[in-house]
């Protein structure tokens, strides 16, 4: 008669041939014999496994690890059967036993722990790995799965440590030095992702995703000759990479490249067509561009696929706008509350929404909103209110208040402050509306309105002002020098690359005989203009006013000229809200107030537009100002 261990052999020889009936009978016979035998329960827990009859296997595993707790091999194939069950908790923890008794079986708990991430249980992950990662502190898949578990969690800076451990076990791993730079980045760390992402590229120029990110950081820190080589790089060894031609298409905005930010934009599309992010930028592309139309199209395409986006939201507004068709525009300009830097204010106020009707009792308050020259723009409304009868409060820039004070004179002026001024919050104020918001109950759907200049200079220093800038000098002129204020800056983040011209240009193209220039810019140009006048060229810097903190001075300065010739920026606003003599210089694509294609201006009767007829070209409106100034200057006034 057979022994239990030699039943036990033929028993096993029947299971590894595949007859699992047999096997099964034999393992059955020798526990009726010998009940707590962990070899013949662990085997036989196996066949029924393969059964499917995973409860009962896992019972009988579990009782062959009580015989005998000290067989790696049981705490394994128990983790495996636990796993099966979804009872995930317990699975980890016969691997992490397993693990103890047995080195090589931490390649089963990482394999444990990449599926637990699969199936989005970081946590569990992360506990089984750090189990790992203390037995077996030299293998760096353990280490990347750990870091990776721990990104999921939020735990960035851990992460990185565990990457870093891993990048040092295997320093030529160009894919981890890569996965390194991007935990880097999230911390913030940017000289150390920048030192890993460029070791790995180094390492391996093949890989298009650290080409990718090399462009967002050197993107990022406005490097942008480099970035457009680096994304360049990384699609020639992946031109279908979508997000690598959206990004690319970033830096040739920057660089002033429309057209090539266009094109880059519409093969993203083509490779991502329903992608609503680069629907945007394409339609942000088009703006910039002059393409309202095509700007239009590519916003509401993105809108379909993302109503939410609020960036596109405000493309599409402004779309409107510069087309002029103002009743959808000045509607859809409200979604700007959904984009910042629109959406930090939109609940500065307590009171009610204005709803274009006068209010039954109490006071309307109207808050600028953007920059000084959007507000000068917007208050131009103002007037119309008062005379309807509407008591208003007007919360403005600090600076402009004493030139709103002359010039609005039925309206209550309060500085902006934060948090806003208490008296603004008290329940005499029945409802408030954003400056901007005003033309959507005031202006008609029509291009063709003219609001009525509204500011007014102070008179006494306009005189004196103007005597300084007139006074005789060694250079006097024979007769009172026609004064031409002028402007050719603006820190407008986004439009300022279009809209400046370099102060020498202006200055060459205005320097005719019987003119004198008065800078109007705020900002040291002493040296420039010192410069200039080195070459005859006649600008004078006012010594009286700051033109950034005394707006009032400004408005006397301007006053005190014959006419404003400027760019886009808020001396425009002040100039045309003066009812001055301006001529503005628009680059081809301008802001929305602009309009298309027109020589004036709806919102400042005085103004006249000179466009680029095409993206950069300052050469004509230039040619076309001096040329009217030539025949302007025959006209100047006489000391």
């Amino acid at each position: 008669m057979a022994t239990v261990q030699e039943a036990l052999l033929f028993a096993f020889d029947l299971h590894r041939e595949g007859r699992l009936t047999e096997a099964d009978t034999i393992y059955q016979r020798i526990l009726d014999v010998a009940p707590g035998f962990p070899e013949a329960l662990h085997l036989r827990g196996l066949i029924l496994a393969e059964a499917g009859r995973l409860e009962e296997a896992a019972g009988h595993i579990d009782r062959a690890i009580a015989g005998n707790g000290a067989k790696a091999d049981y705490h394994a194939n128990l983790a495996s059967i636990l796993e099966a069950l979804d009872r995930q908790d317990e699975a980890a923890d016969r691997l992490t036993a397993a693990m103890a008794l047995d080195s090589t079986k931490v390649e089963s708990l990482n394999g444990f722990a990449a599926r637990r991430l699969r199936q989005g249980q970081p946590d569990l992950a992360a506990r089984i790995l750090r189990d790992g990662v203390a037995a077996a502190p030299l293998l760096p898949e353990l280490r990347y799965n750990l870091a990776l578990a721990l990104t999921r969690l939020g735990r960035d800076a851990e992460a990185a440590a565990q990457h870093r451990a891993g990048l040092l076990l295997v320093p030529d791993d160009a894919s981890a030095a890569r996965i390194l730079s991007e935990r880097l980045c999230a911390l913030n760390r940017e000289q150390d992702a920048m030192r890993i992402l460029v070791r790995a590229v180094r390492l391996d120029p093949a890989q298009p995703d650290a080409w990718n990110l090399l462009g967002n950081r050197q993107k990022a820190d406005s490097r942008l000759s480099e970035a457009r080589r680096s994304y360049e790089r990384g699609l020639s060894l992946a031109p279908g990479a979508a997000e690598m031609w959206n990004n690319r298409s970033s830096v040739l905005k920057g660089q002033g490249d429309l057209p090539g930010a266009v094109a880059a934009l519409r093969r993203a599309h083509a490779l991502f067509p329903d992608s609503p992010a680069i629907l945007n930028n394409l339609a942000d592309a088009f703006l910039l561009s002059g393409e309202a139309e095509n700007a239009l199209d590519a916003a509401e395409q993105a809108l379909a696929l993302a109503p939410e986006l609020a960036d596109a939201r405000v493309i599409r507004a402004v779309a409107l706008l510069s087309l002029e068709r103002f009743a959808q525009g000045w509607a859809a300009w409200e979604d700007r509350w959904l984009a910042e830097p629109w959406s930090l204010f939109a609940a500065r106020f307590p009171q009610p929404a204005w709803d274009g009707r006068p209010p039954a009792s109490g006071q309307l308050l109207i808050w600028g909103e953007q920059g000084v020259g959007d507000e000068i723009q917007f208050a131009a409304l103002v007037p119309s209110l008062t005379r309807a009868g509407i008591d208003c409060v007007l919360e403005c820039d600090e600076r402009l208040i004493p030139l709103f004070e002359r010039s609005l004179p039925a309206v209550r002026l309060v500085a902006r402050t934060t948090p806003p001024d208490p008296a603004l919050l008290s329940p005499g104020i029945a409802a408030q509306c954003p400056s901007g918001s005003l033309p959507r109950f005031l202006l008609e759907d029509s291009g063709r309105f003219r609001l009525d200049p509204y500011l007014k200079a102070d008179p006494e220093r306009t005189a004196t002002l103007r005597a300084r800038c007139t006074a005789a000098a060694a250079d006097a002129l024979p007769s009172r020098p026609l004064l031409i204020g002028i402007a050719w800056h603006t820190t407008n983040p986004k439009q300022g690359r279009s809209r400046n011209l370099p102060l020498a240009t202006l200055a060459r193209s205005l320097n005719l005989p019987g003119v004198r220039m008065v800078v109007l810019q705020y900002g040291d140009w002493s040296g420039e203009v010192a410069a200039l006048a080195k070459d005859g060229i006649d600008i004078r810097l006012p010594d009286a006013i700051d033109p950034w903190s005394d707006l009032d001075g400004l408005a006397a300065q301007i006053a005190a000229t014959d006419l404003v010739v400027t760019i886009d920026n808020a001396t425009a606003h002040m100039a045309g809200a003066l009812g001055h003599p301006l001529w503005v210089l628009l680059p081809f694509a301008p802001n929305w107030r602009w309009l298309r294609d027109r020589a004036d201006s709806p919102w400042y009767p005085s103004a006249r537009l000179f466009r680029q007829p095409t993206p950069g070209d300052w050469r004509t409106p230039l040619q076309d100002v001096r040329d009217r100034l030539a025949a302007f200057v025959g006209r100047a006034p006489t000391a």
